[in-house]
């Protein structure tokens, strides 16, 4: 049956209704507006029912396409926002190596490109890492991985100057941790949705090394309690 229903609206006005199923069968629809339908599987697997599979999001300049089931915050007039902390935090040069972990559509590699002289996304959900080939396929300077963080940090070579923290509501895996202190990256901008597991995360990079610096909290859900921040914390060793 039925779990949860979303709609969406695109950045050109076109709607989209993302059915989440608790089994993988398909419900009956009769439907009188023009709207594309999607559901998620059980296992988040979306099927294209009608219409697109995807919306397009326009954030800063850029259009980004976005299937049924790959993270994007909706929260769109704010994203800008949100892009430009993490470029102030990471202050570069365009001569640095940088990781986007927990990438998904691309969203900060798509700005993170031409600023720095590589950029590494790392993203584990298949059909966002297709999204993320789609927004960035124009830079010859960003490399795409598919697969879980902690699992593709430790057969890394490339030595990164920083990188880009974006994991879902329950923070960091401990081994995703421990392989940044590992690689002694220089500098980590944690972007968290979640102050609690921030916090706990935080405190966990500190004990292997790391400094908390500056964070930024912006508002990208109004009229409700969550918020989202952006942390500095630089290796010291």
């Amino acid at each position: 049956g039925l779990r949860r229903l979303r709609l969406q609206i695109g950045s050109d006005g076109s709607p989209m209704l993302i059915l989440s199923m608790a089994d993988d069968q398909a419900p009956e629809l009769h439907i009188d507006l023009p709207a594309s339908v999607n559901m998620l599987l059980s296992d988040n697997e979306p099927v294209n029912l009608i219409g697109d599979s995807h919306s397009r999001f326009q954030v800063g300049g850029r259009e980004f396409r976005v299937t049924a089931g790959s993270f994007f915050r909706p929260h769109i007039a704010q994203l800008p926002r949100l892009v430009d902390a993490v470029l102030d935090a990471l202050d570069l040069t365009g001569q640095e190596a940088v990781l986007d972990l927990y990438g998904g559509v691309g969203l900060f590699s798509a700005f993170l490109a031409g600023r720095a002289e590589l950029v590494t996304l790392v993203e584990s959900y298949p059909p966002a890492v297709t999204d993320a080939e789609s927004n960035l396929d124009e830079f010859d300077d960003v490399d795409l991985i598919e697969g879980a963080v902690e699992d593709v940090l430790p057969d890394l070579e490339e030595r990164y100057d920083a990188a880009v923290l974006d994991p879902p509501g329950e923070g960091l895996d401990v081994a995703v941790i421990d392989s940044l202190a590992a690689m002694q990256v220089p500098r980590l901008v944690y972007v968290s949705s979640d102050p609690a597991t921030l916090a706990r995360d935080a405190k966990r990079l500190v004990q292997q090394g790391y400094r908390l610096g500056h964070v930024q909290p912006i508002d990208l859900a109004p009229q409700r309690y969550y918020i989202d921040c952006v942390a500095v914390l630089d290796y010291e060793g």
